[in-house]
């Protein structure tokens, strides 16, 4: 099975950047809030791109194993 928890970590981490970079939609120069507008965005792909594959893999083990169990007991 490939690692499922660079995945995850990698989610997890894309979802504390996005509220990190929401606070710079806040922020006193213009190019600044308008990395604001965009990075929670890209962050936010990031992490859902990152949890649908973990949960892919996820699935896919399950599948494996369950047909592994089924011929193991035929």
């Amino acid at each position: 099975m490939k690692n499922i928890n660079t995945y995850i970590l990698t989610a997890i981490v894309s979802l504390v950047l996005v509220v990190a970079t929401s606070f710079l939609m806040t922020a006193a120069d213009e190019p600044i809030r308008q990395a604001g507008y965009y990075l929670p965005v890209v962050f936010g792909v990031v992490a859902a791109w990152a949890a649908g594959k973990a949960g892919l893999l996820e699935l896919d083990y399950e599948e494996r194993t369950a047909r592994r169990n089924a011929h193991a007991a035929a």
